[in-house]
């Protein structure tokens, strides 16, 4: 499938079936195999214009990053740690620390509101 394909499915994915909103990404989201799927970095206002503009399914495991992501989105966002499974035409935005943490450790919101982060939208073709 060509680039261009897919920006137009990514255009398409305002009428997709389910939108979420998550601090993470995994293969194990995906319900089937083979999939194809878009990952674009994204601005903080195209986030929130995104999910003010759809409903969608709150999955941020961490009290911290909710917290955080309350803020940064003008919206009340709390912890929901729940699994995902994404099928085709659902979309994900995912807000991503900038820093690899070191193994186990669980940020305090006043922790991660100094970290570097990015927003992705995701795409299941």
């Amino acid at each position: 499938m060509s680039v261009a394909m897919v920006e137009k499915k990514n255009e398409k994915a305002e009428e997709g079936r389910k939108c979420y909103l998550a601090n993470a990404f995994s293969i194990n989201m995906l319900e089937f195999f083979p999939s194809l799927v878009s990952i674009k970095e994204i601005d903080l206002e195209t986030a929130v214009k995104t999910l003010k503009e759809r409903e969608f399914i709150n999955a941020i495991s961490h009290e911290g990053t909710a917290k955080l992501l309350s803020e940064l989105l003008r919206m009340e966002i709390k912890q929901n740690r729940i699994n995902v499974k994404l099928r085709g035409e659902d979309c994900l935005i995912v807000f991503q620390l900038k820093e690899r943490l070191p193994e186990g450790k669980v940020l305090s919101y006043e922790e991660i509101k100094n970290i570097k982060y990015s927003f992705y939208f995701i795409y299941v073709v």
